[in-house]
């Protein structure tokens, strides 16, 4: 049996790989945070029927799912995501904890080492959701430049995230 805090504790160290989980369903980054935030609210709630921390991240994963695809059914009508069998497939191979804290601190060692200038083309396509024409205008280049910029950005953290990750690589 989890205590309030310990459930809250749990779910917001979570909070990236859960997110990131919903918005594979979602595909959007906002709504995934919306459905985070929502089902942290039930789960502490609940937090005394938890019996492991496991218990409680297959609960949220679930939960979250679940919502997220009633949320998407009420705006739009039907859900037009991944199939019931693709997200299962995606639960049963999403990275345990961690793994999922070692991926984020290789992704932020690698974030850190890009420039300002492309953490700010990252930070307005992915993170504020800008289509590439938009980054472009908003940075004052062709949109060319912007998915050459894009395209090396994701061979550089890609090849940095897999160097970081290797059993030898130091830290």
């Amino acid at each position: 049996m989890l205590l309030p805090e310990t459930t809250a504790a749990t779910l917001l160290a979570e909070r990236l790989p859960l997110t990131a989980f919903f918005a594979s369903v979602t595909r959007d980054f906002h709504l995934a945070e919306d459905v985070f935030q929502e089902v942290c609210v039930k789960a502490v709630a609940r937090a005394d029927s938890f019996e492991t921390t496991a218990h409680l991240m297959n609960w949220t994963r679930l939960t979250g799912k679940n919502r997220a695809i009633d949320i998407l059914r009420a705006r739009d009508g039907r859900y037009l995501g991944l199939s019931d069998e693709m997200l299962a497939l995606l639960a049963a191979e999403w990275p345990d904890e961690s793994k999922a804290d070692a991926m984020q601190e290789a992704l932020d060692h690698c974030i850190a080492q890009i420039t300002p200038n492309n953490r700010e083309l990252l930070r307005l396509r992915y993170f504020e959701r800008r289509d590439c024409t938009e980054v472009a205008r908003i940075m004052g280049r062709k949109i060319e430049t912007v998915y050459q910029a894009l395209a090396r950005l994701h061979k550089t953290l890609g090849d940095c995230i897999r160097a970081r990750l290797q059993p030898d690589s130091a830290s």
